[in-house]
């Protein structure tokens, strides 16, 4: 910053941090008497997932505030269980497992189809019957927000709204003052 400064060039203000580095930035005293305005763009931890809590210390409290509701389809063999939630509902964007199944131990998450989710059933652990809700955390929830035009709000197991999802989809292609949409091969060129 000093070095772009010496320069000549004024730094009004510098934007840090995404969610697993928002601690450091927060606590980095180099940024507090700066002479520019610091923001930080921790965008995860609005809906939280299972990565998120990973990497937060646990005494920022942070808790999820996005889970996906799934079913139990199918028991296709012994110790193997499917559920309709596949890469569509939870992103594999961060690999396999693509989730954490919330208050059942010794289920874990496999390689998941567009639709469907197959589980594995840890020795011991109990086997949900079909129709049976699950609740998933997913370990990247900005896809999964993302694939989704409403949102329910529950508050102690009752749906309280549906609320539409205002940060999904993309943005409006660009349009020339002719009214024509701008190609990719424009935009290039």
């Amino acid at each position: 910053m000093r070095e772009i400064e010496r320069i000549g060039v004024r730094v009004p203000e510098v934007i840090t941090a995404g969610t697993p580095t928002l601690p450091c930035s927060l606590s980095y005293e180099g940024f507090r008497a700066a002479g520019f305005v610091h923001r930080i763009s921790p965008g995860t931890v609005v809906y939280s997932d299972a990565s998120s809590l990973a990497q937060l210390p646990k005494e920022y409290g942070y808790r999820p505030a996005v889970l996906v509701l799934s079913r139990v389809v199918s028991h296709p063999r012994a110790g193997i269980l499917t559920c309709d939630a596949g890469h569509k509902t939870v992103s594999a964007d961060s690999g396999v497992p693509t989730c954490v199944v919330l208050r059942r131990p010794g289920l874990t998450p496999l390689s998941p189809s567009e639709e469907h989710l197959p589980l594995e059933v840890e020795g011991g652990a109990a086997v949900p019957a079909i129709g049976e809700a699950l609740y998933l955390l997913p370990r990247h929830i900005c896809p999964t927000v993302n694939n989704f035009d409403d949102a329910l709000l529950v508050r102690n197991g009752e749906i309280e709204s549906v609320e539409k999802v205002s940060a999904r989809g993309r943005e409006t292609p660009l349009l020339r003052s002719s009214g024509k949409a701008v190609s990719a091969a424009d935009r290039i060129a």
